[in-house]
């Protein structure tokens, strides 16, 4: 009878315990600075003349092919801790034309996961745009809209506009916020209230967004030109560097910490990191229920391959071009992403 007794409790034991062993859908999300994907086709309404055959870099098709293999090459990488084949959805910027995406998600490795390209030209002065890249067998676009950044006081000024890109990944709607926020060129003081301007853009989307739905899941993803604890992201944006602190913000930035206690960066210059490359999400994407996704892992996409392994610049990104010089690498950023998951 005790052993019959123990067999029981035994029993019922192992069964709860495999009751409350649950399994995870795992997706990862993506932004990739791609420095300067241009073709090499002159078109009148863009600063395009350095980008082609005849230009300061020479830029033929051989150059544009191995650009593009490349680019290709480390986005179906990214994320590969946990899924194959590239993220589920994909920001990117610097890119030239919807043409040069499309260009971009017929490579091989591209074409093979089944991406499709989302852009929308805007005034930037140098030509280049902000677009989005998205695997069609797990995500299902809904709508996108692009909106454009004016500065009162900067007439003559021009920027990248900020694509809006909705859909549905895995039975869950997202909300991609795609950005490239105005350099620092002319000193970052100088420069700040452009990018102050940008953030309060930026933020007004995702204000709006949640007016419908205080619930939604919100990226605001991209190259911002700032670190985390800048005050276009800090104050303008209202991205908490703590989670404490998000129920007043509604925003969180899992790149704070990153930055400012672990000392990482995305990208160098004169021997110092920055973190401008980051991806801040709404608190929809915080918390312990995970029936529908959660924000689990941030990191930055900074393998070996990506780093220039001698000279002055040893340790940085490896890049395509250092002024007019032809490196034949990637971009001077690393790729930055975050693993959602959900229970099955």
């Amino acid at each position: 009878m005790n052993r019959i007794l123990l067999f029981l409790v035994l029993s019922v034991f192992a069964i709860s315990l495999y009751a409350q062993k649950k399994t995870y859908k795992v997706s990862c999300i993506a932004f990739y600075n791609l420095e300067n994907l241009f073709d090499t086709i002159d078109n009148p309404n863009k600063n395009d003349e350095q980008f082609l055959p005849n230009g300061d870099y020479h830029w033929n098709s051989e150059k544009y092919i191995d650009k593009l293999d490349h680019m290709a090459q480390v986005i179906t990488q990214i994320g590969d801790e946990y899924v194959t084949g590239g993220p589920a959805v994909l920001g990117v910027s610097e890119v030239e034309n919807i043409e040069a995406l499309t260009d971009l998600c017929n490579t091989p490795l591209m074409a093979a996961s089944g991406y499709v390209p989302v852009l929308v030209e805007g005034p930037d002065k140098r030509g280049v745009d902000v677009g989005l890249v998205y695997r069609k067998d797990l995500f299902t676009m809904i709508s996108y809209s692009s909106h454009t950044l004016t500065v009162d006081g900067y007439d003559d000024f021009y920027t990248r506009d900020q694509l809006l890109v909705s859909g549905i990944l895995a039975g869950d709607t997202l909300h991609f916020i795609v950005n490239h926020w105005p350099s620092r060129r002319g000193g970052e003081k100088r420069s700040a209230p452009l990018r102050e301007a940008a953030a309060k853009l930026s933020r007004s989307i995702v204000d709006s967004i949640l007016t419908v739905n205080p619930n939604a899941k919100i990226f605001v993803m991209g190259d911002l030109n700032d670190n985390p604890s800048d005050a276009s992201v800090k104050k303008h944006l209202n991205a908490a560097g703590n989670e404490k602190d998000v129920a007043i913000t509604k925003l969180f930035n899992p790149m704070y910490n990153m930055y400012k206690k672990d000392g990482l960066g995305s990208n160098a210059y004169r021997d110092q990191w920055s973190l401008f490359d980051q991806i801040i999400i709404s608190d929809g994407l915080l918390g312990n229920d995970k029936s529908t996704f959660k924000m689990y892992q941030t990191k930055i996409f900074n393998r070996n391959f990506l780093l220039q392994k001698e000279g002055s610049f040893s340790g940085y990104p490896l890049r395509t071009l250092v002024g007019s010089t032809y490196m034949g690498g990637y971009s001077d950023h690393f790729p930055v992403y975050m693993f959602l998951i959900k229970e099955k």
